[in-house]
């Protein structure tokens, strides 16, 4: 009997260490909207507010965090703040866009176009995935036959955002 007991004991001790084994792989260190929470902070964000999830690993994580991002950096963007970065980002690539913003205040009445298509569904999440270094070209459409073509309403303004 005290075999059998001394080999439960050792099969649940090596089970323990295998379980703390996995929670110390677990990612220690969150960022939502560039800053630093605890994880808890994320169980707070619905589903539909989500624009990006991000798992960022390496030596540059580690650089920046120390040895607690040596399992990874969890990033997450919420839409509203992946839409003020890529409106910044436009407006600085092009003045035609950065006027129409300030002019309307919001892009809502924007409709984004990439790879002559219209954007219509996660639209935040498509445009906060380009990387800066691969947008060629933010044109904002004024010709009516162009934004014909592309079935845009009336007061609806057409954006091409080209990459490479």
């Amino acid at each position: 009997m005290k075999l059998f007991t001394g080999i439960c004991c050792l099969l649940l001790m090596g089970a323990g260490a295998k379980a703390q084994e996995a929670a110390d792989d677990a990612v220690q260190v969150y960022v939502v909207d560039s800053v630093e929470v605890e994880s808890s902070a994320v169980n707070n964000i619905g589903p539909d507010q989500i624009a990006m999830i991000t798992i960022a690993r390496g030596r540059k994580t580690i650089e920046k965090f120390g040895e607690r991002a040596a399992n990874g950096v969890f990033y997450l963007e919420t839409k509203p703040f992946a839409r003020k970065r890529y409106n910044r980002l436009f407006s600085n690539l092009s003045p035609a866009y950065a006027a129409a913003l300030q002019k309307l205040g919001s892009d809502s009445s924007f409709r984004y176009i990439m790879g002559d298509s219209v954007l219509t569904t996660n639209l935040e999440s498509q445009l906060a995935a380009i990387e800066p270094r691969d947008i060629t070209e933010v044109k904002v459409l004024t010709d009516p036959a162009q934004l014909k073509q592309y079935g845009l309403k009336e007061g609806e303004i057409g954006v091409v955002v080209k990459t490479k």
